[in-house]
């Protein structure tokens, strides 16, 4: 199997799986019976091993998830059976943690655990004995992602920004702006319409427009609001956006880039692995990307623009927002030996190592895939910026702007802290695109989502 043709498989399967069958995922919870949370005291970290755990994980790098559990299962003497899940990872998760399954951990992204927490078919980490320690050491906007109801539910698997902004200076070197980044929005798209006029790309900018039941033009909707500082959801989730809004003129800027031909044709139809292999194949000024990607189009097995793409610096304005994915206990009556054993598996994954008291596996996942972590520490690592360097254009110059991008990133948190939001973004997928290609004003767009989301609180509260 060509390397591509394998990224395309673990993509398929891997960090962004959620996004297919999430929106009826998270409406099952919020619809059914919820189960108390269990609370009680902090647990000492187990003296001996024994219990029989069950691990449940999506396809990505599933050789690498597997060695970490030997070397835990060697180290602790507790069994792990791990298992890789193809398909509706999220349907198959609820279905399993509403049933009170046996399972011990699982990943998920960060939008979901606020209903699995509702319902009562995740435990926290309150008990867990480095909770307060692992709190601390968290970036603030990971820990906040991770909180809910003033619990922490969750340890960082992997923390990115999407929409992160990355720039072909080839192209920028044809259009005589290499190093001239743009420091807005209103900057990018003036700047593109400049690159067009100069020749030096057809279609100069590849957005965040495009399709998935929510991953796709609604994160792009939401992040580039979010960095517009334009409102939308209160703390409370209820929507603050309207008819009046500044998206609706920010809607109207994106009918304009579709239909003055600066985004690729086609671009409102296209799969994530269309919107990155597109990116990848040149020709193309700006783009918002997962961070995580810039790896890729880094390696000249995947991408035909290696040693081209470089993050454009935040100067005033972000670009992006966080995107967390989060390793989970279910609640299946554990005792709390088996519990204690479960909260060991979690920290060894994603907290600071036991034996050796460093982030091993945190500081392995961003050196060697570039899955930046929810811990400065880490992400700020010298192994980790010796290991960026190989790869990373000018890093000298480069690696700070990265750095950056997760100082202090924007979230949308009021929204992701509620039942319904992948439901929200689900609806919004498809009423999105037609304030890009015309189909419906952007007013009516913009009412239409509102209405959505209210309609959506009165059915499963905040």
């Amino acid at each position: 199997m060509s390397p591509l043709s394998r990224r395309r498989l673990l993509r398929a399967a891997g960090l962004t799986a959620l996004a297919f069958g999430a929106g009826p995922a998270l409406a099952a919870c919020a619809g059914s019976q919820a189960r108390t949370p269990r609370g009680g005291p902090p647990l000492s970290a187990p003296a001996a091993g024994g219990a029989n755990l069950n691990m449940r994980i999506w396809g990505a790098y599933p050789d690498f998830v597997g060695s970490v559990v030997e070397d835990f299962e060697r180290t602790y003497g507790t069994n792990v059976d791990l298992g890789v899940i193809a398909g509706d990872y999220p349907s198959l998760m609820t279905n399993l943690l509403r049933q009170s399954a046996p399972l011990d951990m699982v990943y998920s992204l960060w939008h979901m655990p606020q209903a699995y927490y509702e319902a009562g078919w995740i435990r926290d980490f309150e008990r867990f004995w480095a909770s307060a320690d692992a709190k601390r050491e968290m970036l603030p906007a990971v820990r906040d992602a991770l909180t809910v109801n003033g619990s922490l539910i969750g340890l960082p698997y992997f923390a990115f920004v999407n929409g992160a902004l990355f720039a072909n200076t080839d192209v920028l070197r044809k259009a005589d702006l290499e190093g001239q980044y743009p420091k807005t929005y209103d900057e990018l798209y003036a700047q593109v319409r400049l690159i067009k006029r100069r020749g030096a790309s057809d279609t100069p900018y590849l957005p965040s427009f495009w399709s998935a039941p929510w991953f796709g033009i609604p994160f792009g909707f939401i992040q580039e609001a979010l960095n517009r500082n334009i409102p939308l959801f209160a703390d409370d989730g209820h929507p603050v956006f309207d008819e009046h809004s500044a998206v609706v003129d920010m809607l109207g800027q994106w009918r304009s880039l579709y239909s003055e031909g600066l985004v690729p044709k086609g671009v409102l139809t296209f799969q994530e692995s269309d919107w990155t292999e597109t990116f990848a194949k040149g020709g193309i000024a700006y783009s918002p990307q997962l961070q995580y990607d810039l790896k890729t189009f880094a390696d000249p097995k995947t991408s035909q623009v290696a040693g081209k793409i470089v993050p454009v610096p935040q100067q005033g304005q972000n670009w992006g927002m966080l995107h967390v994915g989060a390793y989970l206990i279910g609640d299946h009556g554990q005792s709390d030996d088996v519990l204690a054993q479960t909260y060991n598996l979690a920290q060894h994954f994603g907290y600071r190592d036991r034996r050796t008291g460093r982030f091993d596996v945190p500081t392995a996942w961003a050196k060697n895939y570039y899955m930046t972590q929810g811990y400065a520490e880490v992400n700020n690592s010298p192994e980790v910026a010796e290991a960026v360097a190989r790869w990373l254009p000018d890093p000298e110059t480069n690696w700070p702007v990265l750095q950056d991008y997760l100082a202090k990133p924007q979230a949308a948190t009021s929204l992701f802290h509620t039942t319904w939001g992948s439901t929200w973004m689900n609806y919004a997928s498809h009423e999105l695109p037609k304030a890009v290609n015309g189909d419906e004003d952007a007013r009516t767009v913009v009412k239409n989502l509102r209405t959505k989301a209210e309609s959506l609180i009165d059915v499963y509260g905040h």
